[in-house]
């Protein structure tokens, strides 16, 4: 569980965004307050039981909250949730956490754009593995694919932009950065972020009991593993896609 001190909550600035959507935005910062804000009020709104509540989409600093059906008083759901997230406000919040800690291949077979990276940022290839592996990465949002994680702090030395031209086939488990982020591909899909890593593990089996493996909020790190260990883990991943949290180092933070 992830503790916050006693302290004035922010008062997030609520928009109907349309016949069933509200957004509540949480300032312009990203950071870890900020987001740890978005992530108490997320679950603030699922514990709530509203009847007609589809689906919380949390992002850096927003809450967009989607409804089954267009009700007949929008502006009274607001107010009712605005009014109990300001209630809460003088109490201690606690929020768990995981951490995970994700293997991740830099061999120069999986890692296309390194050379890029090292041209931009000065740095030697093992410098970029080092700096990727050395910070525990918060799991800010999930978009713009099923499952994909959108990671920071990456470390600033990393930034990189993207490709001019995005490849038609980026494979899934692709690591990439892209400009001040970092991220893993789950799907192979089309991508221009810079590729510079490949993780065996599947983070999105639409066939699995938990389809999603990383979720918002979750605390991630990288370990780097040879293309020996790859080939290994990829290949029992292939037989039991069940079993992926074998191959990950989870805890919950205090």
């Amino acid at each position: 569980m992830k503790k916050m001190s006693k302290q004035r909550k922010q008062q997030p600035e609520a928009m109907v965004t349309g016949e069933k959507s509200i957004r509540f935005k949480f300032g312009d910062q990203v950071d870890q307050e900020t987001y740890f804000h978005v992530m108490q009020f997320s679950n603030m709104v699922e514990q709530d039981g509203f009847y007609l509540l589809e689906i919380i989409v949390p992002t850096y600093n927003t809450v967009t909250v989607y409804l089954k059906k267009e009700p007949s008083n929008m502006a009274e759901i607001v107010e009712r949730l605005l009014s109990k997230w300001q209630k809460s406000e003088e109490t201690e919040s606690t929020l768990s956490v995981r951490k995970l800690t994700i293997p991740v291949c830099y061999d120069e077979e999986f890692s296309l754009d390194i050379e890029r990276v090292v041209a931009h940022t000065n740095l030697t290839a093992n410098d970029i593995i080092s700096l990727h592996c050395q910070p525990i990465y918060t799991v800010y949002m999930i978009g713009f694919l099923p499952g994909f994680p959108y990671l920071g702090k990456l470390d600033e030395r990393l930034a990189t932009p993207r490709l001019h031209t995005p490849r038609f086939r980026v494979e899934k488990g692709t690591v990439g950065i892209g400009g001040h982020q970092t991220g893993i591909y789950p799907l192979d899909s089309p991508g221009g972020w810079n590729i510079i890593g490949k993780t065996p593990l599947d983070l999105y089996r639409p066939d699995r009991k938990e389809p999603f493996f990383i979720q918002a909020g979750d605390q991630l790190g990288f370990s780097p593993i040879t293309k020996e260990e790859y080939a290994e883990i990829k290949s029992q991943m292939d037989k039991h896609p069940e079993a992926i949290s074998e191959f990950v180092t989870m805890s919950d933070l205090l």
